[in-house]
């Protein structure tokens, strides 16, 4: 019975979490090698994008005062800001789009998919 309410729950939430793409979202600035401070648990977050089809990713270097700082972020992809996979742009300002579950990359773990594993262990375990 156990295995059948564990199965239900998960033929339930699966298909809902697997209809809008996930992604990171946040800001970071590197300045001369070293990461600027961020808020506490790092610089990007997991989301649901619910009204979007990519993930979005891009790098700016400031070229401030003779330093080597750039700033990466990373987002939902917006309507209209992408169409396909790829990065467009000069090394300096690269935006880069990508329709994959967070293919926008960032170290960690990802905890949607760590959930729905360890239900599949449970429910189909011998």
């Amino acid at each position: 019975m156990t295995k059948l309410i564990l199965l239900t729950v998960f033929c339930v939430l699966v298909p809902s979490a697997l209809a809008a793409i996930q992604c990171w979202v946040g800001q970071e600035t590197v300045s001369n090698g070293r990461r600027l401070p961020t808020e506490i648990g790092g610089p990007y977050q997991s989301v649901q994008c619910n009204d979007a089809d990519f993930c979005f990713n891009s790098y700016v270097k400031r070229h401030k005062q003779g330093d080597d700082s750039y700033t990466i972020t990373k987002s939902c992809g917006e309507t209209g800001k992408c169409f396909q996979d790829g990065c467009i742009g000069p090394g300096d300002e690269k935006n880069c789009c990508c329709s994959d579950n967070l293919c926008n990359s960032s170290n960690g773990l990802i905890y949607p998919t760590a959930g729905i594993l360890i239900i599949l262990s449970l429910v189909f375990r011998p």
